[in-house]
């Protein structure tokens, strides 16, 4: 019986001229470097704005130039990354260690 169908199926189509792969196609030509950085520009912008409220936690990219959900957008690295830096700057080090654990907490669980 499946093969019945199958081959049914089969001769349907190429009556029907039917190509299942053109109708997949996405409508516009996104590669999958614009696909890769849309998706990092975006997991930064989520890890941006739920670190707002951190006052000793900074974006920069590695040259310290700061970074912010608004200029993401325009950062494509020559290797395929954003090139972004987390900078913590407390006055104790023990303050700087406590940031690190909730940042690497948040960052683990994907909560942002």
């Amino acid at each position: 019986m499946f093969d019945l169908v199958v081959g049914w199926f089969k001769n349907v189509s190429n009556v029907l001229t039917f190509n299942p792969v053109e109708k997949i196609k996405p409508k516009n030509n996104i590669t999958p470097s614009e696909r890769g950085y849309t998706f990092e520009h975006d997991e930064l912008k989520g890890l941006m704005k739920r670190l707002e409220g951190f006052e000793s936690v900074e974006f920069t990219d590695v040259y310290g130039a700061t970074l912010t959900p608004d200029t993401i957008d325009q950062r494509f690295g020559p290797d395929g990354g954003i090139d972004c830096v987390i900078r913590i700057i407390t006055p104790t080090e023990q303050g700087a260690k406590n940031v690190a654990t909730r940042i690497r907490n948040i960052l683990i669980k994907g909560d942002y």
